[in-house]
């Protein structure tokens, strides 16, 4: 009798060590609408959350700041989100930690009205009314590239709208804004129902600004300090993801244009292609050597202009070692 409990605790034990993780634990990931799902998409639909064992759900959310509420409240543990986002987080005392890279690449686009002068820099729009949704990531970069001009947001007419009104606006009749900054699938539905015209790129405002724009992955530092597998678990997923991008893009351009269509937006693959590869998104979930000149920059001109109240620590919010680890593992 004694050697069949024996027995039966060591088939137990053997077990448990065998479940996976998404028997354990139940992660939900967040970020925005639009090309930013590309990698939590792949990672889902090729079954890379299985294989590293995770359950996960996938949440899409208008801003950042509703994922990281989430993160606070316990019940998201990771989002993706623009520096921006993080850092104003992380100055109000949100214990945030990034650990890579869930994309990168600009995403916001101009789209003025159809009849708008071509334009070449932002001081071919001085005086104009642009709408923007104030606080993202793309009005920082917004801001930046107004910096590195020479101009200011009071040489412009900026008001706050959020992305997803932004074709109700400029189907509007008189419009309330000469142009919009925002992203896709958004921008593109205004271009398509005829009421406006891109004048300018992902890419240009990419170029203009110098920047690579890394969609940070984010997750609390407690949680971090009391789950390290799981995150790793999870981060090998993204890795994984990002790989198959690159190595598949067609056949990852299929699985998006489809949750594209399933979304109720009836872009052309063509549009769906460049929002996937205007600029390089998808090479890695890992920081690389730009992202630590250009997250200092971002931090220090928030600071500069009163966007945050302090300058934190890079190092003391970030931890590369999560995303080094799992792109070693897939080389």
């Amino acid at each position: 009798m004694i050697w069949k409990i024996a027995t039966l605790f060591g088939l137990l034990a053997i077990s448990a060590a065998q479940t996976p993780v998404s028997a354990q634990e139940r992660v939900t990931v967040g970020m925005a609408s639009g090309v930013n799902q590309v990698t939590s998409l792949v990672a889902e639909e090729k079954g890379f959350f299985k294989e590293e064992g995770l359950s996960v759900d996938r949440k899409l959310v208008a801003r950042g700041n509703l994922a990281v509420g989430a993160i606070s409240a316990g019940s998201m543990q990771f989002a993706e989100v623009s520096d921006v986002v993080f850092f104003s987080a992380v100055t109000k005392g949100i214990p945030l930690v990034a650990l890579g890279a869930g994309s990168r690449g600009f995403t916001g686009k101009m789209v003025a009205a159809p009849d708008h002068k071509p334009v070449k820099s932002m001081a071919d729009l001085k005086g104009e009314r642009i709408g923007i949704q104030v606080g993202t990531g793309v009005h920082g970069v917004f801001l930046r590239l107004l910096e590195k001009e020479g101009l200011k947001e009071s040489d412009f007419k900026v008001g706050n709208v959020r992305v997803v009104d932004m074709p109700t606006a400029m189907a509007t009749s008189p419009r309330p804004f000469d142009a919009v900054l925002g992203w896709d699938p958004m921008m593109q539905r205004i271009v398509q129902s005829g009421h406006g015209k891109e004048i300018i790129s992902a890419k240009q405002f990419q170029d203009m600004a110098d920047i690579t724009y890394p969609l940070l992955l984010v997750a609390d530092k407690n949680y971090i300090a009391k789950h390290r597998e799981t995150v790793q678990h999870f981060v090998n997923a993204y890795a994984k993801a990002q790989k198959y991008v690159r190595t598949h893009p067609e056949e990852a351009l299929q699985m998006y244009t489809k949750a594209v269509h399933q979304a109720g937006a009836t872009l052309d693959e063509s549009i769906i292609k460049t929002m996937m590869f205007e600029v390089p998104k998808f090479g890695g979930v890992n920081f690389i050597a730009s992202d630590w000149t250009e997250l200092p920059a971002s931090r220090d001109f928030l600071y500069k202009t009163g966007k945050i109240k302090t300058k934190p620590d890079i190092k003391a919010i970030t931890d590369p070692s999560f995303g080094d680890a799992a792109e070693a593992k897939i080389k």
